[in-house]
């Protein structure tokens, strides 16, 4: 998908939440934390709740976009910027097109060279890059958040 597409298709942050749900969920919502099914949408902030842990979280709980600042619409530009990109990549322009810093745009840069097809046959099984690239950073990681924060927690611990 081009960054004209990008912005023709997703017309505001609503719309890119919506797709990024439908990456990661389909039509099974499911809790970031327990994986439990009894999940209620809250419509004030675009969040879920979980009946049965009771905690909140939104579709990027978990993953690589989990805590950015930048919105969603923002990460969908930068992923059709580099899926696209031939020959050389211009930070400065990702800078103009999704109104961030530099060195954001750096950043965001070089944190979506991870997403990546590394070996060849991820490149053969990707087809569609910008959709490889979303569906990548969508995915949970490995640790749930709750086990992130223990570990940040325990090493904060021992360093005191």
């Amino acid at each position: 998908m081009s960054t004209e597409e990008v912005k023709n298709k997703f017309l505001n942050d609503v719309d890119a939440l919506a797709y990024f749900e439908h990456l990661r969920w389909g039509d099974k919502l499911k809790c970031a934390y327990c994986a439990s099914e009894k999940i209620s949408a809250r419509q004030i902030d675009n969040r879920f709740h979980c009946s049965s842990c009771r905690r909140t979280f939104s579709v990027t709980a978990g993953t690589f976009l989990h805590g950015s600042k930048i919105p969603l619409r923002g990460w969908l530009h930068a992923f059709a910027a580099i899926s696209n990109k031939s020959g050389k990549f211009s930070i400065r322009q990702l800078q103009r097109d999704i109104n961030v810093s530099y060195t954001t745009a750096w950043q965001m840069y070089q944190d979506l060279k991870g997403l990546l097809p590394q070996s060849a046959e991820e490149k053969v099984a990707s087809g569609d890059l910008f959709e490889y690239m979303c569906r990548k950073a969508i995915s949970p990681e490995k640790k749930s958040p709750i086990e992130k924060k223990m570990e940040i927690e325990h090493s904060v611990a021992q360093a005191v």
